[in-house]
């Protein structure tokens, strides 16, 4: 399992340029919700209601999926794009990565055995599982922290923001479309208004007028309730209808391409 350095010093965020491009900010803040969500789930989980439990292992195996998905787009994009720049230091998340990929192997072995356990050992078997994801949301919470910190700066030395959002787009032509529509129904309640607005202002620019409604309405409507839906919708048209839109500074999900029958899908993360 990851180790969780509760003793090392934590970044200062105050290194980081705010002013430059982020694609950190929105997606982080989507896998920090994910992970307190189930890890409540699973602390409050009875193991012995089979049913119940097979459903949870399955929303369990989403989120770990989406986490996955998230640190292949960086091994496979951003840490080979800056090790031309920063070497070391990119071999050095490389290598906290690597730590990654068997706590996620771990995870999986650990969910396999709550599926094969009898009833009776279901229970022991939950709570060994409880407590390893436990373990992995904190170090990958610490891990998030320092690529905000730490990596990000390291990426504003080395490219411009047109630069990073060149390396985003590449990021984002590994997601499907399933994927994607995961990503935001996780990211919009973890979202401020603000930062809502400003994803859905882009979204609407980028996405026919029926698809982008179809997904604003799934993704908020659970979020905001009917009234709040139309109150963040509003803004958006007012924003949209602005001379000069600014554009998102922190949206993790953007450069979409429009497909041949016009539906719109990820010009790929």
């Amino acid at each position: 399992m990851m180790e969780f350095h509760l003793g090392r010093p934590f970044p200062a965020a105050s290194l980081v340029d705010e002013s430059r491009y982020d694609f950190f900010h929105n997606i982080h803040k989507a896998l920090r919700l994910g992970h307190c969500r189930m890890l409540a789930a699973l602390g409050a989980h009875d193991f012995t209601d089979c049913d119940r439990t097979m459903e949870l292992l399955a929303d369990l195996k989403a989120m770990l999926a989406l986490a996955r998905l998230h640190l292949d787009a960086e091994n496979h994009v951003i840490l080979p794009a800056l090790g031309e720049h920063r070497p070391s230091f990119s071999a050095r998340t490389f290598s906290d990565h690597k730590e990654h990929e068997q706590a996620f192997a771990e995870l999986e072995s650990l969910i396999r055995s709550v599926e094969v356990a009898t009833e009776r050992r279901r229970n022991r078997a939950g709570h060994t599982l409880y407590r390893h994801y436990a373990l992995f949301a904190a170090a990958d919470i610490q891990h998030m922290n320092e690529e905000e910190t730490e990596l990000l700066t390291q990426l504003h030395q080395a490219f411009s923001d047109a630069e990073l959002k060149d390396l985003e787009a590449r990021m984002m032509a590994a997601i499907d479309s399933q994927s994607f529509s995961a990503y935001l129904k996780l990211m919009m309640p973890a979202l401020n208004r603000p930062e809502m607005v400003d994803l859905l202002s882009q979204l609407k620019a980028e996405m026919p007028d029926h698809g982008f409604g179809d997904v604003a309405r799934k993704c908020l409507v659970p979020v905001l309730g009917e009234e709040g839906f139309a109150e963040v919708m509003a803004e958006v048209e007012r924003r949209m209808g602005e001379p000069t839109s600014r554009s998102p500074r922190l949206t993790t999900h953007s450069f979409l391409r429009r497909s041949g029958d016009g539906e719109t899908a990820p010009h790929l993360f």
